[in-house]
């Protein structure tokens, strides 16, 4: 399993590295210069190393998908702290991992966006195709469970178990800070990219202490 989560991680460093390099290690400091590639090899490696620590420690969760989600949670954390070990503060070191994690986000949803594509070329039906592909893999339940909502113009569904939640409910409070200022953020510019005139609407959310995440996904088509 070590070296399976080892092989994992293997493509994000490239990926890492032309996320941070050049950008400042303070935002509001230039004089601190820039990240390097030296820089972002040593942050990289100090967070495979903690993250694989603490994958071990952590027993899969119900399916592929939760479990690879949670794979994706524990790490992203460690990326979090090995960046902030370096100086940077929480804000600042958020908004550089939610820059990486949107990035790996992409990467993730090509098949789903060429599926939907492919079915229609409605957005409104693209939309629906792919969501319906994403409550499949990786939200099927029991790792997830989701309550489909029927509305009108909108694919809905109610999140009431998320992994990744449940296990940074169990870190710190800046831990759980990170989560809901990233992780918990990027839905909003994935409905842009998926389909055109694609939007995302929550009112409530898990990592606030709500009950459930109310996702509404709709397309204007414009």
């Amino acid at each position: 399993m070590k070296l399976i989560n080892r092989l994992w991680l293997r493509p994000y460093a490239p990926l890492f590295q032309r996320t941070i390099v050049g950008r400042n290690r303070c935002r509001l400091d230039p004089a601190k210069g820039r990240f390097t590639r030296r820089d972002a090899k040593r942050i990289f490696e100090r967070a495979a190393r903690d993250g694989l620590e603490q994958l071990e420690r952590t027993p899969a969760d119900r399916t592929f998908g939760a479990s690879m989600m949670l794979r994706i949670g524990i790490w992203s954390l460690a990326l979090y702290r090995a960046v902030r070990a370096e100086g940077v503060a929480a804000d600042y070191a958020t908004e550089l991992c939610t820059d990486f994690l949107w990035a790996g986000y992409k990467r993730s949803v090509r098949l789903q966006r060429l599926l939907g594509r492919l079915a229609s070329r409605v957005p409104e039906k693209q939309m629906s195709v792919i969501q319906t592909i994403f409550l499949r893999f990786p939200l099927a339940s029991p790792g997830y469970d989701c309550q489909v909502r029927r509305e009108s113009g909108a694919f809905a569904y109610d999140v009431r178990r998320c992994p990744v939640n449940d296990y940074f409910a169990t870190q710190d409070a800046e831990a759980r800070a990170f989560f809901r200022n990233s992780w918990c953020t990027l839905d909003y510019p994935l409905a842009e990219h998926l389909v055109r005139g694609g939007k995302f609407e929550r009112t409530r959310v898990l990592s606030d202490g709500d009950g459930v995440c109310d996702m509404r996904w709709s397309a204007r088509g414009e």
